[in-house]
């Protein structure tokens, strides 16, 4: 029996609607990827926005935090505030040429805090473990000169965490001191230190080449070895230093300080409550009960002289992250 044959007008029909088909089923696929990458373009948009949110939040309270307490110096307003005020001029970090507590930038903030006739006085807001002696003398030097010109206006020490070695050589210019009981206070003392690499160079046999004009001219090389002549001389400059620290500290601080005090003018340190008790300082106290128990305000307008704002971020990270490394050691003086 033969087989039945198409005709063809059957064999177009039928090509025709498996086109259909194929084109029904490419048509269905397009729609279901399509509707896929829209739902996956919504989910995205979503994360983004949630994303941009979150990071927008985060942005805006480090903006926040970076304006209070670095642009503003720790909630010190710089503005004229509408209500009495005194002034404030910080000296936070290590004193040193350079460095933001230097001679004459804090000089600078000082001279400004004075000449203005509506400060009812000047506050000194410390946190310092000291630095230069040339630095900090002479913005010790710098405070008389002021108080000399401005006899009706005060200026009062307010220390936080530490206000030691040359800080509190410029402290004692101050008219009073104020601490926290925990505050580190003292260090009346110098110190040069280093270190010695000659018996090292001899064990890798390495010779050191130095050549001079002037005998003395390398004295202390790293790689020398020290001779008694190097030890009596630091010493004798060292000793020379210590007594203008102790003689500037006597002329501010008077007949407060309990002289016979054991290690007073030997570097050792004192908490405050210690440190009222051998006349260091006057009492304790923070800005904010100073500021309304020395002048009978509540605001103060800040003097301070802030570099410039990349510089400020900059700084505050790099001392943020030391600080940070620092908590996790025990309390160490220097």
């Amino acid at each position: 029996m033969s087989g039945a044959t198409l005709s063809p007008d059957a064999d177009r029909t039928e090509t025709t609607l498996l086109r259909q088909l194929v084109d029904d089923m490419m048509t269905q696929r397009k729609e279901l990827m399509d509707d896929v990458l829209l739902e996956r373009k919504r989910d995205r948009r979503h994360k983004n926005v949630r994303f941009a949110l979150i990071f927008g939040g985060i942005g805006l309270m480090l903006l926040s935090y970076l304006y209070v307490f670095v642009i503003l110096g720790g909630g010190i307003g710089a503005s004229t505030p509408s209500g009495p005020y005194a002034a404030v001029v910080q000296l936070k970090g290590p004193i040193a040429d350079g460095s933001s507590a230097n001679a004459v930038t804090v000089s600078t903030a000082l001279e400004r805090a004075f000449k203005d006739p509506r400060a009812k006085g000047v506050v000194l807001y410390v946190n310092s473990p000291g630095g230069s002696p040339v630095q900090s003398s002479i913005i010790y030097d710098r405070i008389l000169t002021l108080k000399a010109e401005y006899p009706d206006k005060r200026i009062i020490t307010v220390a936080t965490d530490t206000v030691a070695s040359g800080a509190y050589f410029i402290a004692s210019a101050t008219d009073k001191i104020y601490v926290n009981r925990s505050t580190i206070a003292g260090s009346i003392g110098v110190i040069s230190d280093g270190f010695g690499f000659s018996d090292a160079l001899e064990r890798v046999g390495v010779e050191r080449r130095v050549f001079t004009a002037g005998r003395n001219k390398a004295r202390l090389d790293q790689f020398t070895p020290l001779t008694d002549d190097d030890r009596a001389k630091i010493t004798d400059v060292l000793d020379e230093i210590h007594t203008h620290f102790i003689e500037s500290v006597k002329t501010g601080r008077g007949d407060r300080l309990v002289l016979d005090t054991d290690g007073l003018f030997e570097g050792d340190v004192w908490t405050g409550n210690q440190a009222v008790a051998i006349g260091l300082v006057d009492a304790l106290g923070d800005l904010s009960g100073v500021l309304e128990k020395e002048f009978g305000v509540e605001h103060a307008k800040d003097y301070t002289v802030k570099p410039a704002f990349l510089d400020r971020i900059m700084k505050y990270a790099v001392t943020t992250t030391i600080n940070e490394i620092n908590a996790r050691n025990q309390l160490s003086i220097r």
